[in-house]
């Protein structure tokens, strides 16, 4: 059917914009694993001309007649560079390497590589079977890189396991302290952290808790992160008919960075999950849509920022309201318990521990470039300010489609950590996520054709 507004529907230059924004970020975290750097910062600055792009959704008729060619020679390309350097740069920073060890990274890359290759063409070979059979290599790859670094030196993971010490102890992990395993203050607000203790507990919502906690039966909490990403991957492959969203998938599980992100414990990966679940739901489910974005909303504290955006994909503003708001109920249905148990401990850790985080010289961000280059450092609630405008350019000129929900709430998550006191590798690994998955859900009709 036809769309009666020009931002109903999807357009082909959107998938190129989003294929050469998912490179370009990919290749920024690569470069100096998520910190700053001349050459990640200009990639990570053509990432938000990129996304910007997308959500202004302006047409152009000659682009629109190439179909999917030209973002599919963008993602191939980009596919082919993360594969090479998957080969040639390590997979983690704290692995433990032995005989073996990466004869059988470098055994799964070479297979990822040939069904990765297989599931770039119209008909693929093997059909469905070869992305599941990839799937299978990605998971493989995870539970590789768990295993080949058990106690990475990082509080994320410190924070995991005292938080599961103390819930079998019938303590809340939100009320604990942790110790100082870097000896100094400089990663913490001196209020909260001394150079042996860390006075916070489990930094993250319940449900990012629960998600872990599935892993943590198993021996280590980061198997549930593994078993995240690649559940994403096929979320993603599937989101719709046709290649392009294959092609989107394989870009977001093996990006080099992406074992780095499992290998340090970092939550990103069952939140990227949750957000593709909502934009799956969008695209495919819409009944299961409220509890997807529910679980966002409970998943980590940023969730709430999305819910303007939500009305690209609920209409009119009665409707968006009664979703965003049956979403907030369940949300707090699920949360208010677990912070009841030390409600103290809960604020402080949950909330107040972000707001006392200090500004980090060595972040990917415009406010820790101007300072390196001798300029006084921007004002922190410049963070907040210009959350409004993505909003408004979003509400204004996106497109009223699930791939448009997805490229709105990565511009506003790739502008609100550009100007961020502190952002590193998995701040951007979720952004890369929402870009994929927008990528993944462009409605592969004719051009224009309503999602």
């Amino acid at each position: 059917m036809a769309a009666t507004d020009s931002r109903e529907g999807d357009l082909w230059l959107s998938a190129v914009a989003l294929a050469v924004a998912a490179g370009a970020l990919s290749y920024a975290l690569q470069d100096n694993n998520g910190n700053l750097s001349p050459t990640a910062l200009g990639l990570l600055t053509l990432t938000i001309a990129c996304v910007t792009l997308v959500v202004v959704h302006p047409r152009i008729p000659a682009l629109e007649r190439w179909a999917d060619q030209p973002a599919m020679l963008i993602l191939g390309a980009a596919i082919a560079g993360e594969i090479g350097l998957s080969l040639i740069t390590p997979a983690g920073m704290y692995l433990r390497v032995g005989p073996t060890t990466y004869l059988v990274h470098h055994l799964l890359v070479a297979a990822a590589a040939v069904l990765a290759g297989t599931q770039l063409s119209e008909k693929p070979w093997l059909g469905r079977a070869g992305m599941v059979l990839l799937l299978g290599v990605h998971f493989a790859l995870g539970l590789w890189v768990v295993n080949a670094s058990p106690a990475p030196s990082i509080d994320v993971y410190v924070w995991h396991r005292a938080a599961f010490q103390a819930v079998s102890q019938g303590t809340s992990p939100w009320g604990i302290s942790i110790p100082n395993i870097y000896g100094h203050v400089a990663f913490y607000s001196p209020e909260v952290a001394t150079p042996a203790r860390v006075n916070i507990g489990y930094p993250y919502p319940p449900l990012s808790l629960i998600f872990t906690g599935l892993g943590n039966l198993l021996g280590d909490f980061r198997y549930a992160n593994a078993a995240a990403l690649t559940a994403t991957g096929a979320l993603l492959a599937w989101m719709r008919p046709g290649r392009l969203s294959r092609a989107a998938a394989i870009l977001f599980l093996f990006t080099p960075r992406e074992l780095f992100v499992l290998e340090q414990g970092w939550t990103e990966a069952h939140v990227v999950l949750v957000f593709a679940a909502v934009v799956f739901a969008a695209a495919r489910s819409p009944r299961f849509l409220r509890w997807a974005y529910a679980a966002l909303l409970m998943v980590k504290q940023y969730g709430v920022f999305t819910a303007p955006l939500l009305a690209l994909l609920v209409r009119p503003w009665k409707e968006w309201r009664k979703e965003v708001l049956w979403a907030a109920g369940l949300a707090a249905a699920v949360t208010v318990p677990f912070a009841l148990w030390d409600l103290e401990g809960f604020f402080r850790s949950v909330v107040m521990f972000q707001v006392k985080q200090p500004f980090r010289g060595e972040a990917l961000s415009y406010m820790a470039w101007t300072a390196q280059n001798g300029a006084p450092v921007l004002p922190q609630w410049l963070t907040f300010a210009i959350l409004p405008i993505p909003v408004a350019l979003a509400l204004w000129r996106a497109p009223r489609t699930p791939a448009g929900f997805a490229a709105s709430s990565a511009l506003l998550f790739v502008l609100f950590f550009a100007f961020a006191k502190q952002a590193f590798c998995n701040y951007y690994f979720f952004v890369l996520g929402m870009i994929c998955t927008a990528l993944s859900a462009i409605a592969q009709g004719s051009p224009g054709e309503k999602a």
